[in-house]
């Protein structure tokens, strides 16, 4: 095999290793929604409501 077969083999592992880790990713982040990409849909409460009142 010349040096060119050990290439194409060695980046059809690294390819099936990235998809593999990327097939992973998106299930061991599922329970947060804010990994995916999608935004809050609730606003933040204020700390200290009294506070806001009396502007």
């Amino acid at each position: 095999m010349s040096l060119t077969d050990y290439a194409g083999v060695a980046g059809l592992i690294a390819a099936a290793v990235l998809a593999l880790w990327m097939l992973r990713g998106p299930r061991a982040q599922a329970p947060t929604a804010r990994h995916r990409g999608h935004p809050a849909l609730r606003l933040p409460k204020p700390t200290h409501p009294e506070r806001a009142a009396r502007r």
